[in-house]
């Protein structure tokens, strides 16, 4: 496993530096208080960047060399997860981002070990209240309302 997260952290630091470069001259918004059109690139340019390093970092301290397993159980958690992403991607656009999110949200948590309903209900609803804030509020980026239309400004 070490050599393949070496190479994949490889691989994922060129491509942020692509991108990084591909995105570093867009030109500049002159609308006060609005992010530039290159604001998110950069960001996304940075945490891949620091994932990356993280990674290689990591995969290059590993002094055991990890068994391959093929676990069955941990195949079809990825698979379900698929599933619930693709599926959360689908009602999105009519039910809207919170509506859709919090069920998509107590999906996760229960596939992926969490089984205390106040913990999987405080924490669908705190994360997407605070989500859809950060979104809306923070960087000015309208999330689909979807059936609350009339309730969400």
């Amino acid at each position: 496993m070490r050599r393949k997260n070496t190479i994949a952290a490889t691989v994922l630091i060129a491509v942020a530096i692509a991108y990084g470069a591909l995105t570093a001259y867009l030109p500049v918004r002159t609308l006060p208080n609005t992010p530039d059109p290159s604001f998110f690139p950069w960001i996304n340019t940075v945490i891949i960047l620091v994932l990356s390093v993280l990674l290689l970092v990591g995969s290059l301290w590993q002094s055991l060399p990890e068994k391959p397993s093929r676990d069955s159980s941990r195949q079809r958690l990825a698979v379900w997860a698929l599933v619930a992403f693709f599926g959360y991607l689908a009602v999105m656009p009519s039910l809207g981002f919170v509506l859709a999110t919090v069920p998509f949200f107590a999906v996760m948590m229960v596939l992926f070990g969490e089984n205390r309903p106040l913990w999987i209900g405080g924490g669908t609803i705190g994360a997407t209240g605070v989500l859809y804030m950060l979104f809306r509020h923070g960087f000015g980026v309208f999330l689909p309302r979807g059936l609350l239309a009339g309730i969400i400004p």
